[in-house]
């Protein structure tokens, strides 16, 4: 056993004394760590691409369910909740609606109701005039919120203002004494923009408001709920 522990150690020296031996060795060395630097780093950037990959699964899941539920939270709603038409005024039970809107579905005695009379012709109403009862003076208000697009002097009309709420529809107001609005201001509904007045084809001596609400332009009946 002895004399075979000796043959060892003398052919490792041998072999630890070849030229050859210390080159190949680091060399062999040099191999094994950059081995082991390679496959850390293959196993790392393995990982961490899936960890990207699962976070844009996440990321995507999550806008994915915000579409799906309308959006961001805190978005503000696009549409405003749409608003009932009241009458331009504040009289309450004082109010008095001179001349109806023109109804073609009318009874023939609400169309001739309807009929204003003026240079010898008769003329459909396109809208309502409104006055109180006690013929006093009164403010006019917006009977829908919008945008006021024209302040405006009429010869027949007296002044006049014209408010747009959408894309279909606007209101028209005349008869005004005085207006309290200015082109491109944005009102409320109930908002004073102005007060009433008198027109030539009524007596001057009655104080009211023409009231229109039009779609697409074409004036229809208000029918105030």
């Amino acid at each position: 056993m002895k004399e075979r522990n000796m043959f060892r150690e003398s052919k490792w020296k041998k072999l630890t004394r070849q030229r050859w031996f210390y080159p190949t060795l680091y060399v062999t060395l040099v191999a094994v760590v950059l081995a082991g630097v390679l496959t850390f780093q293959f196993v790392g950037n393995d990982e961490a691409e899936r960890d990207d990959e699962f976070n844009w699964s996440v990321e995507q899941n999550d806008l994915e369910n915000q579409e799906a539920q309308g959006g961001d939270e805190a978005a503000e709603p696009v549409v405003a909740e749409s608003e009932d038409l009241v009458m331009p005024v504040l009289l309450g039970d004082d109010a008095e609606v001179m001349t109806p809107f023109y109804d073609t579905e009318a009874s023939a005695e609400e169309q001739e109701d309807a009929l204003i009379f003026y240079n010898n012709q008769y003329y459909q109403s396109q809208g309502v005039d409104i006055t109180s009862q006690n013929n006093e003076s009164f403010d006019v208000i917006a009977a829908l919120s919008g945008t006021v697009v024209s302040v405006e002097e009429d010869e027949l009309l007296g002044q006049t203002i014209e408010i747009e709420h959408d894309e279909e529809r606007s209101t028209f107001y005349a008869s005004l004494s005085e207006v309290s609005v200015e082109e491109g201001a944005d009102v409320s509904q109930g908002d004073v923009i102005g007060h009433s007045g008198s027109n030539v084809y009524s007596d001057e001596d009655v104080t009211k408001v023409h009231f229109r609400l039009l779609e697409n332009g074409e004036p229809v009946n208000p029918q105030f709920k």
